[in-house]
């Protein structure tokens, strides 16, 4: 899409740097979420699931798998 673009434009600066942010969030978010399952993985105390309460359960999800 950026191909559409002259190379010094204003525009294909503006879409490069919201392709930048948006790649920055998911990884992000990412890395939180193996964080979490690595830790689970090594510790037999922790679960994912470590919120008893399920509205941090949702928020936990929300933030880590359907935000990116």
């Amino acid at each position: 899409m950026s191909r559409r673009f002259p190379i010094e434009s204003r525009g294909r600066r503006k879409k490069l740097y919201e392709f930048g942010c948006v790649t920055g969030i998911c990884c992000t978010c990412f890395l939180i979420r193996s964080f979490v399952i690595i830790l689970s993985a090594f510790d037999k105390n922790a679960d994912p699931d470590v919120m008893d309460h399920s509205l941090l359960n949702l928020i936990y999800y929300t933030l880590v798998e359907i935000v990116p």
